[in-house]
């Protein structure tokens, strides 16, 4: 009982008035060095809590466990998603209104360095990313068409392995290598200690600088992330206590997410029969994926399955239990549109 009071219980009492004053100075010294220390500590592991459940911070999340775990599903892609990819396009048109517009007001610059092809160059670049993310947009909406309409994993395969994804893919490909080597191309004809560029043309030299300086900070990317949430975040969880890597992972689904999501009887298919002929497909599975990942046994005949919008499927009972608690898929981590 005496612990809870921050001075003698013999003060109290009266019993030594000498040492009330000594006591009490003892206790308002004790009760001004805890009373900041209490306040801070919450207001960090509030903020800690702010940051971890904040969407920006579970997508980065997705982006690490994307760069660094298995790509086998479309879907899991975080970049495609739609809030990304308007965002690439909001980037994309941002450099090029603003390097036509610079090009435009800049007709009498003549610098040492032919920038004004650099700057076509790099131009030309970002119209064709437009069009690839054109032809992104177009192809993930397709695929999940057919993973809504047609659950057939067979045709699913099929269309991510088309000519079109494939070319796609080779050109986008491409397309980071020509910038990779126009990034240092530009870095040498803008940097030359030889020749002041700048004097000559102030205004495309910065426009350059401002170009090289977010393309550096864009491959800079993967490496500040890791630093992130492999150095920061777990060293500020061992500071606070608090484990931020969990906390966007407290947010279960609704019942009405979990309900919206497509759910039928499995149905087993023989491998000798013909699988692609058959008109029921929202109740017939290929053999090879005859097993539940959450609860490892293999579906049987009429069971409640259930398919997320990544297209991992799961016996139906284990996959709502683990939506209530984690609105994300078991394999590929994505989240639940909310």
């Amino acid at each position: 009982m005496n612990t809870r009071y921050p001075f003698p219980m013999n003060s109290i009492c009266g019993s030594s008035p000498a040492a009330s004053p000594a006591g009490e100075e003892r206790g308002t010294v004790s009760l001004r060095n805890r009373s900041p220390r209490t306040p801070t500590s919450s207001l960090l592991v509030r903020t800690a809590m702010r940051i971890s459940r904040a969407r920006w911070f579970t997508f980065l999340r997705r982006v690490f466990h994307y760069q660094n775990g298995s790509r086998s599903n479309l879907g899991s892609n975080p970049f495609n998603s739609s809030t990304w990819m308007m965002l690439e396009f909001v980037a994309l048109v941002i450099q090029i209104s603003i390097t036509m517009f610079t090009l435009a007001i800049s007709k009498a610059e003549k610098p040492v360095w032919p920038v004004r092809i650099w700057i076509i160059g790099y131009n030309i670049g970002c119209v064709l990313s437009l069009l690839l993310l054109y032809g992104r947009y177009r192809q993930i909406n397709t695929i999940q068409g057919d993973v809504f309409g047609l659950p057939d994993l067979e045709q699913q395969r099929g269309s991510e392995e088309s000519r079109c994804s494939i070319l796609m893919h080779k050109c986008r490909t491409s397309l980071e290598l020509f910038f990779a080597i126009w990034f240092v191309m530009g870095n040498v004809w803008i940097f030359d200690s030889r020749f002041g560029s700048y004097h000559h043309a102030p205004k495309l030299h910065v426009l350059c600088i401002s170009l090289l300086a977010w393309n550096a900070l864009s491959y800079s990317f993967p490496f500040l992330l890791f630093l992130l949430l492999c150095c920061c975040v777990p060293l500020i969880s061992t500071v606070l206590g608090y484990n931020m890597n969990m906390g966007s992972a407290e947010r279960g689904a609704s019942d009405d997410q979990i309900s919206s999501l497509p759910s039928w009887r499995f149905k087993a298919v023989d491998t000798s029969s013909e699988f692609r002929n058959n008109g029921d497909c929202n109740s017939a599975i290929a053999s090879e994926d005859l097993e539940c990942c959450i609860c490892l046994a293999k579906y049987k005949d009429k069971e409640e399955v259930r398919k997320l919008p990544c297209s991992h499927m799961f016996h139906l009972k284990c996959v709502d239990q683990w939506l209530r608690i984690i609105s994300c898929c078991p394999l590929c981590k994505q989240e639940l549109e909310r």
